[in-house]
């Protein structure tokens, strides 16, 4: 399986934007959400090849992202 499409969730914005441009100079297309509810939005309507979350977020962790 080749990685193509990545959904980046953090609530803290430097590590977010750090990702998302890393991973976008090395061709990857990047999906950011700044917190759970939103990354559960965007994946209602996308698929994604790949999810990087942070696990600690205020409202939804990033295992319960990822579980749902």
């Amino acid at each position: 399986m080749t990685i193509q499409k990545i959904l980046v969730v953090d609530d803290d914005p430097l590590i977010r934007d750090f990702l998302n441009e890393s991973l976008q100079r090395v061709n990857y297309e990047v999906c950011v959400a700044e917190n759970g509810n939103k990354a559960l939005a965007v994946l209602k309507n996308h698929s994604f090849d790949l999810v990087i979350t942070d696990m600690k977020m205020p409202d939804i962790t990033g295992i319960d992202v990822l579980r749902k």
